[in-house]
C-alpha cells in the first residue's frame, strides 16, 4: 500500500475527513489480513506524524468495535472475502461514521452493518435457540442475524447474515399464513418442514432435513424450484443447483463440526467462523485432509488437535490473528 499523505489538523473534538478516510483505509487493510511489514511501519509513521492522525485512528477503532468490524467482536469475515467494490463501500462508510461522531451512530442503519441492528443476532462463537410467536423453533449459528416480520398475511424471516435452522410450527392464525425466509439471493417458502439456511457473500445454501422448500431466486422467478428432504441447494439471484444434503448438515446446532476427509483449507474456514479474529490456512497445506468430530465451543482445542495430528504449526501475529502453515 502506498504511503498516505499528511492531512490538515482541525479543532479539538472534530475529525478531519481526510484523516478519517486514511484511518479507515489502514484499518480495513490491517483487519483484512493484507498488511505487510512495510505497510505496518508506514501506518505507525502516519499515526505518529500528526495528532489528527492518531485521533482519527482511535475513533476508527472505536467505530469498528461498535459495529462489529474488528476481531474482538466478529473478526472480519465480510471484509476478508469482499470484492473490491465492497471494500470501497466499507472504507467510505467507516470514514463517514468517524467524521460524524458518536451522536450520529445511534441512528445509523445502513448496510453493511444492518445485520447488527437486527431483531435477533449472535456474536462469533455464540448460538441461540428461540421459539417464535407461532411456535416455530429458530436456532441461530455463530455470527448470525435475522429479522422477524410476522403480520396478518405472512410469517417472514429475513436472514441478514450467517446461518439459521428452522423447525416450522403449524400456524395458529385462523387463516394459515405462508412461512418464508428471505436471503440476499432469494426467498424460500416452507412446505411444513425443518431446514437450514446459510448466507454467504455470493450465494445462499438451503439444506432440507424434513418436508420440502420452494426456492425463488430474487432476480429470476421463472427459475423457481423445490428442494426435498435429503437435498440441499446452492443458489444465487438467478439460478440454483440441487445436490444431496451434506452429512451432519445440522450438527452445528449441537456444537459439533464433523469432518470426513475434509480439506484442511475448508476446515480452517469453518473453524474461523466460530473464532474471534483472523484464522488463515497456508495454501501449501490446504489440501491436507481432516477427519473427526470437533467441539465448536473451544477452537483453541481444535487448533491444538490439528497440530498434534498433522505436520503443521500455528503462528500467532496477535491473540486474534493466526496462520496455520507447514512445519
Amino acid at each position: 500500500m502506498a504511503a498516505i499523505p499528511h492531512s490538515v489538523g482541525l479543532a479539538e473534538g472534530s475529525i478531519d475527513p481526510l484523516a478519517a478516510k486514511q484511518a479507515a483505509q489502514w484499518l480495513v487493510l490491517l483487519h483484512a489480513g493484507e498488511m505487510s511489514d512495510a505497510d505496518r511501519l508506514a501506518c505507525e509513521q502516519w499515526r505518529a506524524s500528526h495528532p489528527d492522525h492518531e485521533r482519527a485512528w482511535q475513533r476508527a477503532e472505536l467505530v469498528a468495535r461498535k459495529f462489529g468490524m474488528v476481531p474482538s467482536h466478529i473478526g472480519l469475515p465480510a471484509l476478508r472475502k469482499a470484492e473490491v467494490i465492497n471494500r470501497r463501500t466499507a472504507i467510505k462508510t467507516l470514514a463517514l461514521l468517524v467524521t460524524a461522531g458518536p451522536m450520529a451512530w445511534s441512528v445509523y442503519r445502513i448496510a453493511p452493518w444492518q445485520q447488527w441492528t437486527s431483531d435477533m443476532q449472535t456474536a462469533i462463537g455464540e448460538q441461540r435457540q428461540l421459539t417464535l410467536a407461532d411456535g416455530t423453533r429458530l436456532t441461530l449459528n455463530t455470527a448470525s442475524a435475522v429479522d422477524v416480520r410476522y403480520d396478518g398475511m405472512t410469517r417472514r424471516l429475513i436472514l441478514r447474515r450467517g446461518e439459521i435452522m428452522i423447525e416450522t410450527a403449524r400456524d395458529p392464525a385462523p387463516v394459515a399464513r405462508p412461512f418464508i425466509v428471505e436471503s440476499e439471493q432469494g426467498s424460500m417458502r416452507a412446505l411444513g418442514t425443518r431446514f437450514i439456511v446459510r448466507q454467504t457473500d455470493q450465494t445462499s445454501r438451503i439444506a432440507v432435513t424434513e418436508g420440502a422448500i420452494e426456492v425463488t431466486p430474487k432476480d429470476n422467478s421463472a427459475a423457481r424450484f423445490v428442494v426435498q428432504a435429503g437435498q440441499q441447494a446452492d443458489f444465487d439471484r438467478h439460478d440454483g443447483q440441487l445436490s444431496e444434503i451434506a452429512p451432519h448438515a445440522d450438527a452445528w446446532a449441537t456444537g459439533v463440526l464433523y469432518a470426513e476427509k475434509m480439506q484442511l483449507g475448508q476446515f480452517v474456514e469453518e473453524i474461523a467462523r466460530y473464532r474471534r479474529g483472523i484464522l488463515r490456512c497456508d495454501p501449501a497445506i490446504a489440501q491436507m485432509q481432516v477427519s473427526g468430530a470437533f467441539q465448536l465451543q473451544d477452537t483453541d482445542a481444535v487448533i491444538k488437535a490439528l497440530v498434534d495430528s498433522l505436520p503443521i504449526r500455528v503462528d500467532f501475529v496477535t491473540r486474534y490473528w493466526a496462520t496455520i502453515g507447514p512445519i
